[in-house]
């Protein structure tokens, strides 16, 4: 069975059908194919938005547009998130304009025991996390003590501390990254030397580093990822190749850098999921699905890479659940029906 791919960044995408055929793993590394062993329906039908996460029981979390939110003023900023059950059932749902009726929603994190804390802005300008209860509903609204900025990555470390990351300034060109305290105090900036690189080539115009949608922006921090490790720290994902991962403390220090090469010629670092002792990296050619996904373990040694070919269909981008070396996916049909797609590695 075929199946279309839906691509999970961190604005509102169109369904993408993916083309059958192989990206060659390296002849030295570990490799290993997906292979299809549940499907479940789910009953929605549109398109999803931003980046797909999910809980220690596969509940698989997702924002998604529906035609009628499509036409709605400012419609993608209060798209609810769902929480999905591994049979295709939907769970729960969580607003972000319960906590405010003008507040703008972001990316969100989700911990392992189901608490959904969601990255927001109101109009004034401040940034706030916005938490949820796991039936869905509005718990608490924490406001940050930080200039505004346009937060892309939220992660939440074990002990109660947020880790948040985006860009600022007047084309949304400078890096932020913030930890913060359970009440949004500020307990330390992180800016690293590959940050301003970033910013002086996005200034640049550098096509590796500027969004060919407008000439705003910085791909380097808006099309990465950031995940809460088995270890205690958050692991913060910068869209490049080799994939840059800095490992933070809850304390705000970094205590690594790590530099994870592709199997694949040509790919860059887009997603990113956390396993037990382990992180499961996604690349992607440029504006495609199409790419291959990296297990390393938490020192960023090669584990194993993971491909699709002509005999396997499922394609391993943008995973929602990794645990245990299987994978769920949420993608649509030709008729935007969204299923829920489990596949394990062979």
């Amino acid at each position: 069975m075929r199946l279309i791919a839906i691509l999970l960044f961190a604005f509102t995408v169109p369904t993408i059908v993916v083309s059958q055929g192989s990206q060659a793993a390296s002849k030295d590394s570990p490799s290993q194919r997906l292979q299809l062993t549940s499907t479940a329906r789910v009953p929605l039908s549109g398109s999803l938005v931003g980046k797909a996460r999910c809980d220690e029981d596969n509940n698989i979390y997702v924002r998604f547009m529906d035609a009628e939110t499509a036409h709605k003023h400012n419609g993608i900023s209060t798209i609810p998130i769902k929480k999905i059950r591994p049979d295709g059932t939907v769970a729960a749902t969580f607003r972000v304009t319960d906590a405010a009726p003008e507040i703008v929603g972001k990316d969100f994190s989700v911990t392992s025991g189901g608490r959904v804390y969601q990255a927001a802005w109101t109009p004034d300008g401040t940034v706030y996390v916005v938490g949820y209860s796991n039936d869905g509903s509005f718990k608490s609204k924490v406001r940050l003590e930080a200039d505004f900025f346009t937060p892309y990555q939220i992660a939440v470390f074990a002990s109660g501390e947020f880790l948040l990351s985006g860009t600022q300034g007047r084309f949304d060109r400078v890096p932020f990254t913030g930890v913060f305290a359970p009440d949004g105090h500020l307990i330390k900036k992180i800016y690293e030397p590959e940050d301003e690189g970033s910013r002086q080539k996005a200034e640049l115009g550098d096509p590796n580093f500027r969004s060919d949608y407008t000439n705003a922006g910085n791909t380097f921090v808006w099309y990465g990822d950031a995940v809460a490790g088995s270890d205690g720290n958050v692991y913060l994902l910068r869209s490049i190749s080799p994939a840059l991962l800095y490992v933070i403390s809850s304390k705000g220090e970094v205590l690594r850098k790590l530099r994870i090469e592709s199997s694949g010629a040509g790919l860059v670092a887009r997603t990113m999921r956390a396993g037990p002792g382990k992180l499961a990296i996604s690349f992607l050619e440029r504006y495609s699905t199409k790419g291959i996904t990296e297990v390393v373990d938490l020192q960023g040694n090669l584990l194993t890479n993971i491909f699709s070919d002509n005999e396997t269909t499922i394609y391993p981008g943008h995973p929602g659940c990794y645990s245990s070396g299987a994978f769920v996916f949420i993608s649509g049909d030709a008729n935007h029906d969204m299923h829920l797609y489990k596949a394990e590695p062979k």
